[in-house]
């Protein structure tokens, strides 16, 4: 059996429902944008309800265009998310009625003080045989995830 899942850990300096509200408000989104890339002028989508999605659109050069976000499985404000990661026709791509053929990721609000212990991790399920989890887990997700994470630590 492979490795399935990875954490990330950051302190922010603000209170959890502060950061719950950047992961979950369509205004206070935009630090999930690649840096230096251009911003499209598509609308964040952001239902945050279980069963709810988050629609992102992502450019990375003219011809790298795509769609991510993910299908909200749990939510306990100011605590945690939990969310099927990607997009119908979207990457990654997701089957909304196979929520754990790909990528979830659980994020958790923990305070310590006046500030925010974030946790993410992504974790791919059992169900997926072992070849397709290190082909996921092989793609640079986790540098990527801490790259997009350490932007919200800037913003925040």
């Amino acid at each position: 059996m492979t490795d399935r899942s990875f954490s990330l850990t950051r302190i922010l300096d603000a209170p959890p429902s502060h950061v719950f509200r950047a992961w979950t408000d369509p205004a206070r989104l935009g630090w999930f944008f690649n840096p230096h890339q251009p911003i499209p002028n598509d609308p964040i989508e952001v239902d945050p309800s279980v069963g709810g999605t988050w629609r992102q659109r992502m450019v990375v050069e003219d011809a790298t265009v795509y769609t991510t976000g993910g299908i909200y499985r749990e939510i306990v404000p100011d605590e945690r998310l939990v969310f099927a990661w990607g997009a119908v026709d979207g990457w990654p791509e997701l089957d909304p009625d196979d929520l754990d053929a790909g990528p979830n990721v659980t994020v958790t609000f923990t305070p310590v003080g006046e500030a925010t212990r974030m946790t993410v991790t992504v974790t791919v399920a059992d169900s997926v045989p072992d070849p397709f989890a290190q082909e996921w887990l092989a793609r640079g997700i986790r540098e990527g995830w801490s790259d997009t994470i350490d932007r919200l630590v800037d913003v925040v």
